[in-house]
């Protein structure tokens, strides 16, 4: 039987006594978020860190970790994420998570050019344990980050495209000039060629 002794509900964290030991879950709820702990960490975690102090009983794991995702969603429900705990998500999601967010990158934000965006969720990405352990996924990381810090895909239309009117009113050069820029990644052109 297992014993939900503490709980920080918004965070979905919980102090957990199996078998006369303690610990400590967290999301995303594996096996590598479980961690040992002490009578006395329970104590600060109530007195110190807003825990909750609970005596519930699971018959499971699983029924415990449902329970703590429920409550967790619930405390969740119509707020508003700071940029704090968007972070921690991003570096805390599973392996499945972040495959979604790299596609939502390639789709959505690249595509609008929100380069800023992009670079600040694939940064936060190179700390989540997951992707570090996962090669394809640090090499998907990789390739995007260069792409958003090239100023977008280096096979992006010519800027003729987005600007019809500049190549008639300052000729061909300042078109060729700014894809070169962009391909480049220079913020001012420098050098004799220029």
């Amino acid at each position: 039987m297992l014993r939900l002794r503490a709980a920080a509900w918004e965070d979905g964290y919980g102090v957990v006594e199996d078998g006369g030991a303690l610990f400590l879950v967290r999301p995303p709820y594996r096996k590598a978020n479980k961690v040992a702990i002490s009578e006395s960490d329970l104590e600060a975690a109530v007195s110190k860190h807003g825990f909750t102090a609970t005596d519930q009983t699971f018959a499971s794991w699983a029924a415990l970790i449902e329970h703590l995702r429920r409550r967790f969603l619930d405390e969740r429900k119509g707020q508003v994420p700071d940029s704090d705990r968007i972070k921690k998500l991003v570096e805390r999601a599973p392996t499945d998570v972040v495959a979604s967010y790299l596609d939502r990158i390639e789709v959505e934000l690249l595509p609008r050019r929100q380069w800023r965006a992009a670079n600040g969720v694939l940064a936060h990405l190179l700390r989540n344990p997951a992707v570090r352990q996962d090669t394809n996924l640090l090499d998907r990381v990789s390739a995007l980050l260069e792409r958003t810090e090239l100023g977008g895909d280096v096979d992006a239309p010519p800027l003729a495209e987005d600007f019809p009117l500049v190549e008639e009113l300052y000729g061909r050069v300042a078109l060729e000039l700014g894809d070169r820029i962009r391909r480049e990644g220079q913020v001012l052109p420098m050098g004799s060629a220029a």
